[in-house]
């Protein structure tokens, strides 16, 4: 088990957060496969940050305990990066998994059904994101006044995005998408 693995494992128990990133992810993947949606792994991630940046900014907590970094290609969250790396840009065709501390059981980490204000939001996140591609997600999370532009540089590649600053920026953004909604 990873160090980052071991920590978010400990947190999830401490009750320090509400998911992990692979429980998002295995969201997003599990809803694909329902509606025959292919999802590479930059759509995978962009669609976990989308998802972040949604929650904090609806509930002000935490998604998740991971940082979210800013890369070549935008926002990104390491563990997940890492865990599909191997499908490149191709469609994703397994889950994210961990180890379970208890049993040492390889299992997929999946959301509480209980949790009804993550699912809500979750399903808000999927029905407004899925149709774009990556490319565009990626190009939705590079826009001038975004937080990955705040600290992206090549030259300081890995620095982590603001809480705050992605709060702020998913406040206004869905404060736009329900005006329009309204219209």
């Amino acid at each position: 088990m990873t160090r980052a693995r071991w920590e978010d494992a400990c947190a999830q128990f401490n009750g320090d957060m509400t998911a992990t990133p692979q429980q998002i992810a295995n969201y997003f993947l599990d809803r694909a496969d329902q509606e025959g949606i292919t999802i590479t792994q930059m759509k995978l991630v962009k669609l976990v940050y989308i998802a972040y940046g949604w929650y904090i900014a609806l509930t002000g907590k935490k998604l998740f305990d991971e940082k979210i970094i800013a890369l070549d290609h935008g926002p990104v969250i390491s563990s997940l990066l890492n865990e599909f790396r191997r499908f490149g840009r191709e469609p994703i065709t397994e889950r994210a998994t961990q180890e379970d501390l208890f049993t040492e059981e390889v299992i997929e980490p999946r959301i509480s059904l209980e949790d009804s204000e993550l699912q809500f939001i979750l399903s808000k996140v999927w029905g407004g994101y899925k149709r774009f591609s990556a490319s565009a997600l990626r190009n939705k999370t590079h826009e001038t006044d975004s937080p990955w532009a705040e600290v992206y540089s090549p030259k300081k590649r890995g620095a982590a995005l603001n809480d705050e600053t992605i709060a702020s920026h998913y406040k206004e953004r869905i404060s736009r998408y329900l005006d329009a909604a309204q219209e």
